[in-house]
């Protein structure tokens, strides 16, 4: 669905299905954020064809590397879309995240990513976004900030009313207050989390921050 200029989402409504939540910023450089499951990726697809899309991707940009997050990335980077992902993620996609896939038996694609993202600006063509550096669900996990629709693309820090777990390899509650705190200071209209709803308002961004500090921090 389209929820701003150049700015579509594609989400997850059926609550026995985990797979994420996926994002496409429309314009010179297409670019798709969190492909999801390869064998799910048909609801990607069918949301493109239904909002009318004709550019495709040509960049994919995974938040951090949990297979449901980037398993479509495989098929997408074999199909000569490039891959992008937080410098720091490296490490992990190439041992605890293996390990960690492999413990809840997924399969772990197997993908050299083609770029990796620094903390700071990022240009897509005419389009400006912030990469901001968040580890806390996993070492290398980044956000997005897109200052013209003030759009934060959360991945798994936060979700509505909730936060991304610290339990798996990698995970670190500490690091994830931390980086729940940075984004909590941005300028955001949208809240685009890895999963579940959307967060539209500024007063229901700030609002969900606030609960998310007094329901979790003290457990994490």
């Amino acid at each position: 669905m389209k929820l701003a200029d150049g700015l579509h989402a594609f989400v997850w409504t059926q609550p026995n299905i985990n797979n994420c939540n996926a994002y496409f910023i429309d314009g010179q450089t297409p670019t798709l954020i969190d492909p999801g499951h390869a064998q799910l990726f048909g609801h990607v697809e069918m949301g493109l064809s239904r909002d009318g899309l004709v550019n495709k991707p040509k960049l994919t940009i995974v938040t951090h590397c949990h297979p449901d997050h980037l398993e479509a990335a495989e098929p997408l980077q074999r199909a000569g879309v490039l891959l992008a992902l937080g410098a720091q993620e490296d490490e992990y996609l190439k041992g605890d995240g293996r390990r960690l896939a492999a413990a809840l038996g997924m399969s772990f694609p197997e993908i050299v990513p083609d770029m990796f993202l620094q903390e700071g600006s990022l240009t897509l063509g005419q389009e400006e976004l912030q990469v901001f550096v968040t580890p806390g669900h996993s070492p290398g996990h980044i956000c997005l900030y897109w200052p013209r629709h003030k759009a934060l693309f959360s991945g798994d820090l936060i979700f509505a009313q909730g936060v991304g777990r610290v339990d798996f390899p990698g995970g670190d509650g500490a690091q994830l207050k931390a980086s729940i705190m940075r984004m909590a200071g941005l300028d955001v209209e949208w809240v685009l989390p890895g999963h579940g709803p959307i967060i539209k308002g500024k007063q229901n961004v700030q609002r969900n921050f606030e609960l998310i500090e007094k329901m979790y921090f003290g457990m994490i």
